[in-house]
């Protein structure tokens, strides 16, 4: 696997990470930036009329040491064996193949609620 990176302006205040088609997304009523069920995570991110918002996502061991703990660390099924990074309005923000069935997903972001970088580390 390699390390992705992009950026994007949603128009909506978060993007979802699946690891399969056809799931329901949790929404994040209490605004706490990080809302997850076993086949989706909403993650907030900057609005996009506010600019621009970094997403690197890439194997855990791949990516830079970060500091601090995760924002959310916890795991996705993944029973097409890939995990999917899309919003409302882009249907593949970013993907990445995974080796299993159930993948563990750690997320830190630089804002509780409105982040303009946010790094997924898979495994």
């Amino acid at each position: 696997m390699t390390v992705k990176k992009t950026v994007v302006a949603p128009e909506y205040l978060g993007f979802y990470i699946a690891g399969k088609m056809d799931i329901r997304v949790p929404l994040d009523h209490d605004r706490v930036g990080v809302t997850a069920s076993g086949e989706c995570i909403n993650v907030g991110c900057l609005y996009g009329e506010d600019g621009d918002t970094t997403i690197t996502l890439g194997p855990f061991e791949e990516l830079s040491p970060q500091t601090g703990l995760p924002k959310f660390d916890g795991v996705l099924e993944t029973p097409e064996r890939r995990v999917d990074l899309f919003d409302a309005n882009m249907p593949e923000i970013l993907s990445m193949e995974v080796p299993g069935l159930r993948t563990r997903v750690r997320i830190w972001t630089n804002h509780q609620t409105e982040p303009d970088n946010v790094i997924i580390a898979l495994g």
